[in-house]
């Protein structure tokens, strides 16, 4: 193979492969057929770290569980679904992060998507006021964009911040992109 179609494939590769997301559900699960809106608002949000993303956490000190949490947050918020956690009759919801990488700014910069991909993945569970799980679903996000642009670290975190919380509310409410 020459070098002009080696580069070229490899360029489409990463235009392809640049940012990605999606919502997967256990089949044990499914849809619900609860409806959030005025019967139903989140009093509270928890973000916990499973023992292996704990892990590889001090190392990546990059990703911040806090600043996720307060974009969950707003993302409810604008959807009108956040409460006040002081009533116990809301629901709340639980996200487990499994995974969160995060590239160092050279590797992001200089060698873009070939250096792997930046990406958060975690569970939601919503519970309703009782404590009930009423809804679980994985969501994963993804961001290998690189260059003097692409691969500053606000950049990167604040999409995937974004990113996670858009999926995670649009799923909550039944309003998918």
């Amino acid at each position: 193979m020459n070098l002009k179609l080696f580069t070229v494939l490899l360029v489409g590769v990463a235009m392809f492969s640049g940012c990605a997301s999606s919502v997967k559900r256990d089949s044990d699960i499914g849809p619900t057929s609860f409806a959030m809106g005025e019967d139903l608002k989140i009093g509270s949000v928890d973000i916990v770290l499973t023992g292996k993303a704990k892990e590889k956490a001090k190392n990546n000190l990059k990703f911040d569980a806090v600043e996720l949490k307060q974009v969950v947050e707003r993302a409810l918020e604008a959807y009108g679904f956040l409460g006040n956690d002081s009533d116990e009759s809301y629901a709340s919801v639980e996200i487990e992060i499994t995974k969160a990488r995060v590239r160092s700014n050279f590797n992001a910069v200089m060698w873009g998507p070939m250096a792997g991909a930046d990406g958060i993945k975690g569970t939601v569970t919503l519970k309703n006021g009782e404590g009930r799980e009423v809804d679980q679903f994985e969501v994963s996000v993804s961001y290998a964009l690189g260059g003097i642009a692409g691969g500053q670290d606000s950049a990167r975190m604040d999409w995937l911040y974004e990113e996670f919380a858009k999926k995670a509310v649009g799923e909550l409410s039944n309003q998918t992109e």
